[in-house]
């Protein structure tokens, strides 16, 4: 789990975010992908789903997409220790390749 991670429901984030409640929305990388943290007044909460636990991503356009489906569209964006798929399927392809012969 996200270290120091208080979880907000999506309907409760959605709500503090029409209130003008949250001031700032970051992206961080945790083990297993995105998560989108929200700052509401002195209170950092990551959002997380319906069924309890962290909402995780695996790519940037899904948490933009959420995040405009929310009203936000400024938010920055840690991506240090985070390989997107593409990325990896390339690190991957190269591994497997046969040296070409010179």
């Amino acid at each position: 789990m996200f270290p120091n991670a208080s979880v907000v429901d999506p309907k409760v984030a959605r709500e503090l975010i029409a209130a003008g409640s949250v001031s700032n929305a970051r992206v961080e990388a945790i083990p297993g992908g995105l998560v989108i943290v929200l700052q509401i007044g002195l209170t950092t909460r990551t959002l997380g789903v319906s069924r309890g636990g962290l909402r995780l991503f695996q790519s940037l356009d899904g948490v933009a997409s959420v995040l405009q489906g929310y009203g936000i569209e400024d938010f920055t964006v840690n991506t240090h220790n985070w390989v997107p798929k593409t990325m990896a399927r390339l690190k991957a392809a190269a591994i497997t390749e046969p040296a070409s012969k010179h």
